[in-house]
C-alpha cells in the first residue's frame, strides 16, 4: 500500500519541478541541481512519511495536485471540474512578488480506507466505531508528515545545510495553513492540539532561521 501510483509519481515530480523554481526564481535566478534535490527530500520526505503513517491508521494515502472545487457548502457550489491551484497559484503569486513569497501549496492527499486492516486491528476494542475513516486518522497521518519536516530542518542544521532548514520550516508553515484540502485543514479537524503544538513549534523554528 507505500508503494506510489503511476499518477501520484507524475504530481510529486511535478510538484519537486514547481517548488524548485519557487525557491530559485527572484530577481537573479539561481536554478541548480542543489535545490532540485533540497525541494525532492523536502517533498519526498513529507508525502512518504504520511504514506507509512496511513498504513499505520489503516488508510491508503495517496497525493496528487493541490485542488479547488467548492467554494460554499450548496451542492451547486462546486465548479464541474476542479481548478489545479497547485499548478497555478504557486507560479502565479511567486511571478507578482518577484519571488518575495513562495507560496508552497502544491499537494494534498486523498484517503482510501483499507477496512480489512481496519477491523483487524479494532478487534476487542469495539470496532463499530472504527470501520469509517474518522477526521482523527487524517489528521494524525498529517501530523507526521509536519513533524517529519520538522526533523529534516534539524538535521539540515545539524549537516550545516540552511537552506534545507529554511525550506523544510517553510513549506510545513505554508501547508500548516487550515484551508482548503491542505494538510492543515486535516490536522486542524483531526487533531486541533496537535495543529496548535505545530504552530508554535514552526513560529520558533521561523524564529531561529530568520535571526
Amino acid at each position: 500500500m507505500i508503494m506510489p501510483t503511476k499518477k501520484e509519481i507524475v504530481w510529486i515530480i511535478i510538484a519537486i519541478l514547481i517548488m524548485g523554481f519557487m525557491i530559485s526564481f527572484s530577481l537573479s535566478p539561481t536554478y541548480s541541481l542543489k535545490i532540485l534535490l533540497i525541494s525532492a527530500i523536502i517533498i519526498l520526505t513529507s508525502t512518504i512519511t504520511k504514506k507509512i503513517a496511513g498504513e499505520f491508521f489503516s488508510i491508503k494515502v495517496e497525493h496528487k495536485v493541490l485542488e479547488f472545487q467548492r467554494w460554499g457548502y450548496y451542492r451547486r457550489s462546486h465548479f464541474n471540474k476542479p481548478i489545479p491551484l497547485g499548478l497555478i497559484l504557486p507560479f502565479f503569486i511567486s511571478i507578482i512578488s518577484l519571488g518575495i513569497i513562495k507560496p508552497f501549496w502544491l499537494l494534498q492527499f486523498n484517503s482510501e480506507n483499507i477496512m480489512k486492516k481496519r477491523i483487524q486491528r479494532a478487534r476487542g476494542e469495539g470496532y463499530y466505531r472504527r470501520t469509517e475513516i474518522n477526521e482523527s486518522d487524517l489528521g494524525f497521518t498529517a501530523a507526521w508528515g509536519f513533524w517529519a519536516l520538522i526533523l529534516l530542518a534539524i538535521i539540515g542544521s545539524f549537516l550545516k545545510q540552511p537552506e534545507l532548514t529554511k525550506y523544510s520550516i517553510y513549506y510545513g508553515i505554508w501547508n500548516l495553513i487550515p484551508l482548503g484540502n491542505l494538510d492543515g485543514i486535516k490536522l486542524f479537524f483531526g487533531s486541533i492540539i496537535n495543529w496548535i503544538l505545530l504552530v508554535i513549534v514552526y513560529f520558533i523554528g521561523l524564529i531561529i532561521i530568520l535571526v
